[in-house]
């Protein structure tokens, strides 16, 4: 069972829809202010939880497109969406699963991916020696954040940082690293973007963003196939897309008029 939230704007409808994503160690609440602009913008919008994030049910392991392709049916059936004026809205983890959701679905209207890295596997990897030898001292693959500490591949001051910044917030995260891993190392976004269909899709990264460099984003742009844009900010950081200014203006401007 997946937790959500709908926002409808004012009005009779039917109106476009767009399913907003969050990215690892968050919940839909990372994405509510993005998805409050959108609705007064017009664009009913749903944010929810992934399987082991938030009030939702279950464990990260590797299959959140399916979290994706399940909030997109429910939005589709809601009376007061146009079933034909959808897009997908990714941040992160919630961009790299919107991708590979994308290349299942049919009649999209558009994709939004922010902050997306080209792969996950090749990150963990460099990490995997730390997290086998805390899976020892905890008898299992399957972590809790923040109880277990901080997420793994950050530096020692970012690690303080996300650790404090999840407690303050009441974000969770239950995720199987041993499953996440091994299904991320067969599902390649890079790969996954030559299928998407021939609707509009915008890639927004920052070059200050020191989790997934630029060039991965970059590297899916170039695979995308048209219609497509790519909007990089000059600074930024991992998580700047979501926050007020021009980055977060430019993409829901954007998707609004496609979508409308």
């Amino acid at each position: 069972m997946l937790h959500g939230e709908i926002l409808i704007p004012k009005g009779e409808g039917p109106f476009p829809g767009a399913v907003l994503c969050h990215g690892m160690g968050t919940d839909h609440r990372a994405m509510r202010p993005s998805a409050q602009r959108l609705a007064r913008k017009g664009v009913a919008t749903l944010t929810f939880d992934f399987r082991g994030h938030g009030k939702s049910d279950g464990i990260i392991d590797g299959n959140e497109a399916r979290d994706v392709i399940a909030a997109l049916k429910f939005l589709r059936n809601h009376p007061k969406i146009d079933p034909w004026r959808i897009a997908l809205v990714g941040h992160s983890l919630g961009a790299m699963a919107v991708i590979h959701a994308a290349a299942e679905l049919k009649h999209l209207r558009a994709l939004v991916s922010l902050s997306s890295p080209s792969e996950m596997n090749g990150r963990a990897e460099r990490f995997l020696s730390s997290l086998y030898h805390k899976a020892a001292q905890i008898g299992s693959f399957i972590f809790e954040y923040p109880r277990h500490g901080p997420l793994p591949g950050l530096g020692k001051l970012e690690g303080m940082i996300s650790t404090l910044w999840m407690w303050l917030r009441g974000y969770r995260l239950r995720i199987n690293w041993k499953k996440s891993m091994e299904l991320w190392g067969r599902l390649k976004p890079v790969i996954a973007i030559e299928k998407l269909g021939a609707f509009p899709k915008l890639f927004v990264h920052c070059k200050g963003d020191r989790w997934t460099p630029y060039q991965g984003a970059l590297e899916l742009y170039e695979k995308a196939g048209p219609p497509k844009e790519f909007l990089l900010s000059k600074g930024g950081f991992h998580a700047y897309p979501l926050f007020p200014g021009r980055v977060r203006g430019k993409w829901i401007a954007w998707l609004v008029s496609i979508l409308t």
